[in-house]
């Protein structure tokens, strides 16, 4: 199985709203982004997938919708022989008014929104997907006036998500016990990371064999053992390097990586700056 990713690609950013309809399978290429500088809202049009998100992998069905804050881990998988129609959106905050969603989500702060899962309501759906045929009009640049009509009808699509309940609506459901071993085991990653986890121990946390964990590990969440655990490392370094004065060496060794220079080329391989450079010009 392989992932969809965002357009934007090694940009690793983007200057305007972007959305599009896109057909997925097993035959999608892999992309290398699995978290951004940006929101990403996956909507699934057609078809059955598997969502990794943080710690967890969901099976989405059609109406399912996954909405990604920025440096959130995530991973998109797709069955053999089977395809899916995805909208696929991306945005900036300084896209939209949050501050205006503060009446609608009084415990959320006015500059973030967070990551959720959730499902369009059968009685909403068809006016979801006229919104989003008008965005989807709109960005093929109709005219000077496409873009603020951009800006408009996606405020209006986070609202609509809110008034309809999306954001607590039950969530897909997790993959099923044939997995649990593999869900266990990315929980414990995500409490433990800044140990120094071995493959073998966190197999045994999952009571399967090395060999057998790497492969199921791979297929299960779409991303290697080793991968996994540098992407949920380097999520929580990138954040000590921008609220910290440590050291980039004491940071490194913080969460969970023994050598500062495979720390500092892993870094710079993943958001294209060393970590000196980043903490002087993240954006």
């Amino acid at each position: 199985m392989t992932a969809a990713g965002p357009r934007p690609g090694k940009k690793r950013d983007i200057d305007r709203i972007i959305i599009e309809k896109v057909k997925r399978g097993d035959y999608s290429p892999l992309q290398p982004d699995h978290y951004h500088n940006f929101y990403e809202v996956f909507y699934l049009l057609s078809g059955e997938c598997r969502f990794l998100l943080k710690d967890s992998v969901y099976q989405l069905k059609k109406g399912d919708l996954v909405f990604i804050a920025p440096q959130e881990l995530h991973h998109s998988l797709y069955y053999p022989n089977s395809s899916c129609d995805i909208i696929m959106l991306y945005f900036k905050k300084e896209f939209v008014h949050l501050e205006m969603f503060n009446d609608c989500l009084p415990k959320a702060p006015a500059d973030q929104l967070h990551s959720f899962m959730g499902s369009i309501p059968a009685l909403y759906m068809e006016e979801f997907h006229i919104l989003l045929g008008k965005m989807l009009s709109e960005s093929s640049g109709i005219d000077e006036y496409s873009n603020a009509f951009l800006r408009c009808h996606l405020q209006e699509a986070l609202l609509l998500l809110m008034r309809h309940s999306v954001l607590s609506e039950k969530e897909p459901d997790l993959l099923n016990s044939r997995d649990a071993d593999i869900l266990q085991a990315t929980k414990y990653i995500y409490k433990n990371f800044q140990k120094s986890l071995t493959l073998e121990e966190v197999s045994a946390v999952a009571s399967l064999s090395p060999t057998y964990f790497s492969r199921k590990f791979k297929q299960t969440t779409g991303m290697g053992f080793k991968e996994y655990l540098n992407y949920v490392r380097l999520k929580h370094a990138r954040a000590a390097l921008l609220t910290t004065d440590n050291t980039i060496t004491d940071i490194a060794l913080e969460y969970g990586f023994n050598d500062s220079n495979y720390f500092k080329d892993i870094f710079k391989k993943v958001y294209g700056k060393s970590p000196r450079e980043f903490r002087k010009h993240p954006d």
